[in-house]
């Protein structure tokens, strides 16, 4: 999965040139209520990020001249992705940051948000349709999404996700079936699941984002 299709285009982000003073970059950053935003020069080219707080540092705690360009003051000047960058890329590389900036032959062409981080692992547990939300634990590691799956063939499986990758003890997926279900088919469900091995941790109906 490329990040392309998660990217907060260029013309939705706010920045500021790479020679803007202090105090111009602070009223900008105050404005748009953001702790940090990307900076660029003349010709749109990634130069960084500046934060809030090292504005402010710089003005309160180092007595610094307001009128002094914001060069100095720049950070993750060579942390950034390609838009053909894979999901899990994304993810690693963002964790420490608020965003993680975007660029096409040097020129920022978007963001990448927490937020849209966040959409993905909720369209895969399967909260944008709703439906019936499973947590359940096995012991077997080694074909047990084959038989989770076979044991729901006739269910329409939205979200799937597995937790716990590595542990020799035990293994636990959350999984999110299509469609709201009654106590009785809930409990039909449960039944062919523990039947066949499973452990049911939680079972929880959703609805629809």
């Amino acid at each position: 999965m490329h990040i392309r299709d998660l990217i907060v285009e260029r013309l939705a982000v706010a920045t500021v040139k790479v020679d803007q003073s202090v105090s111009d970059t602070l009223k900008k950053i105050n404005e748009t209520g953001y702790r940090c935003i990307p900076v660029v020069d003349e010709a749109d080219n990634y130069k960084g990020m500046i934060y809030k707080v090292d504005l402010l540092s710089y003005l309160y705690e180092e007595k610094g001249d307001a009128e002094q360009s914001i060069n100095h003051l720049l950070r993750h000047q060579d942390t950034y992705l390609f838009e053909d960058a894979s999901f899990l890329s994304t993810l690693l590389n963002i964790k420490a940051l608020p965003f993680i900036s975007i660029v096409r032959d040097d020129k920022l062409i978007g963001i990448v948000t927490h937020n849209k981080i966040e959409s993905v692992f909720e369209d895969a547990f399967g909260t944008k349709t709703g439906g019936l939300n499973i947590t359940l634990a096995s012991t077997e590691a080694r074909g047990m999404i084959r038989k989770l799956t076979t044991a729901l063939k006739d269910e329409n499986i939205e979200g799937l996700m597995t937790l716990d990758n590595g542990s020799a003890l035990a293994r636990r997926v959350v999984l999110t079936l299509e469609d709201e279900k009654s106590e009785e088919e809930a409990n039909r469900i449960k039944e062919k699941l523990e039947k066949n091995g499973f452990r049911i941790l939680q079972m929880q109906q959703i609805d629809p984002k």
